[in-house]
């Protein structure tokens, strides 16, 4: 899987500051539209075997999220000091692509990492 960064909901703010911290990283970036939120993942992350699903995306969501498709650890923090660098900041949703999230759509992803992140700070 070659390494890919799924972006959703960034402002046009914010979107120039976060592709410009991901260009240095020879990353590929997707910027990932509402209407497509209903695709599986592995599809938005060009992942052979995965089909696009016809319609568009009944459910969306409005936060902000990152996801690394193809990312190890080092180029997950590699990414992180980057994105400060460059003056994106932080960005409070994000995941790591993997066989099973690979499998969930935009929302179902969203969903999870909104509650393990707000679990994460209630602590």
């Amino acid at each position: 899987m070659k390494k890919t960064v799924l972006l959703f909901n960034f402002d046009e703010n914010r979107l120039p500051l976060v592709k410009r911290a991901v260009m240095p990283l020879k990353t590929g970036i997707r910027v990932i539209d509402k209407k497509d939120f209903n695709q599986v993942l592995g599809y938005l992350a060009e992942i052979p075997g995965f089909q696009r699903i016809e319609g568009e995306a009944e459910e969306t969501f409005e936060d902000e999220m990152l996801v690394m498709a193809g990312f190890t650890r080092k180029d997950v923090d590699e990414l992180i000091r980057s994105l400060k660098k460059h003056g994106a900041g932080r960005v409070d949703l994000k995941a790591i692509l993997t066989p099973t999230n690979s499998l969930w759509n935009c929302v179902r992803l969203h969903d999870a990492v909104k509650a393990d992140h707000e679990t994460m700070h209630r602590k």
